[in-house]
């Protein structure tokens, strides 16, 4: 096992275009880490960056106390896991997974007996001669993790490794993966696009835009306390509600309604400042009876999510967005009442900045 410390890193391609720029950050040893962010942001051009699949140009990358930066790929102690698995279709499933090892050296019977023991700890049992066209979607999946397990490695890196999975057998894959990481302990770098899958695997998030860092930290940190209104937007099943607002008399005046300062913005923002107000659709709460401190509004649409309905309501020329329980949803028309506590919402200033810690 070991961490990754990437110091000043820069990947340039051709007419000066940048897919990481000047990136900086420490992934710890036995960290479960997740690259997040849109198409196009830099995650996969870091991610193998790291594996030498692309050549640095400028800045370090260190794995444990080895400088790696010019090492090639086979050299750098690592296993990769592409989105299409990139799994050998004329090798049967054990020949798939003991190929790292026959590569190493190791004797033929030797790497077999070891992808046998690799293929039960996956539950691949019974599926060891056949070949990568005759398993599904998921047991592929479970193959390219079984090719990185036997390379031994000190890091895993993962390249969107479910997007190619049907949504039922996604859930059911993140939860093995989650297990596996954890039963191994491995270092593991994993890039998504998909900010459920950030929030439920990884213990740190770093989140990415135009190969530029723009929030490191915990999933709950990410989701409660974004850094700015880019965060804010990406990150969470529902975007946050962001409307432009004024602070005003010692509160903030959003949507014509009069509402209390964010607790994390007291004394940190100056009178008549114009400012965007922000807070989580899980944070509001809808009441039918009039209620102080709360936008009103009408209800305009009612989308079910299962368990909680997501509302949108009309408040004045703006547009908020609450989830309720699915026992509490109005009918459409219905006007309510809208209240956020003090503690639960933000204010983020003219450069999409959150105000205060």
């Amino acid at each position: 096992m070991a961490s990754i410390v990437t110091t000043s890193l820069v990947k340039e391609y051709p007419g000066g275009v940048r897919g990481v720029n000047g990136l900086s950050l420490t992934v710890n040893d036995g960290e479960f880490f997740a690259l997040l962010g849109p198409s196009g942001c830099g995650k996969t051009t870091l991610l193998r960056t790291i594996a030498g699949l692309e050549k640095t140009t400028s800045g370090r990358i260190n794995i444990g106390d080895r400088d790696v930066t010019d090492l090639e790929p086979g050299k750098r102690k690592i296993a990769m896991v592409f989105q299409d698995y990139a799994l050998f279709p004329h090798m049967s499933v054990a020949d798939n997974i003991s190929y790292p090892l026959k590569i190493q050296k190791m004797r033929k019977t030797d790497r077999l007996e070891e992808a046998e023991k690799v293929g039960d700890g996956l539950s691949l049992q019974g599926l060891m001669e056949r070949r990568p066209g005759q398993l599904s979607g998921g047991q592929q999946q479970r193959v390219a993790l079984g090719r990185a397990i036997a390379s031994r490695p000190e890091v895993f890196l993962f390249d969107e490794p479910l997007s190619n999975l049907d949504a039922r057998l996604r859930l059911e894959a993140r939860t093995f993966l989650k297990k596996l990481q954890i039963d191994l302990g491995i270092t593991t770098v994993f890039v998504t696009h998909d900010q459920a899958e950030a929030l439920a695997l990884a213990d740190r998030i770093a989140i990415m835009k135009a190969g530029t860092l723009q929030q490191l930290g915990s999933p709950r940190e990410v989701f409660q306390r974004p850094a700015n209104i880019f965060v804010a937007s990406f990150v969470g099943s529902t975007p946050m509600n962001l409307l432009p607002a004024t602070v005003q008399d010692g509160r903030v005046l959003v949507s014509g309604t009069s509402l209390p300062l964010p607790a994390s913005a007291e004394g940190l923002v100056a009178e008549g400042q114009s400012v965007t107000w922000g807070a989580r659709p899980e944070y509001l709460h809808m009441s039918t009876t009039e209620t102080a401190d709360a936008f009103l509004g009408g209800v305009t649409i009612s989308e079910n999510l299962g368990a909680s309905v997501l509302l949108s309501i009309s408040v004045g020329e703006s547009n908020v967005r609450v989830v309720v329980g699915e026992d509490q949803e109005p009918s459409m028309g219905t006007s309510v009442w809208v209240k956020v506590e003090p503690r639960r919402s933000l204010l983020f200033d003219s450069d999409g900045d959150r105000i205060g810690k």
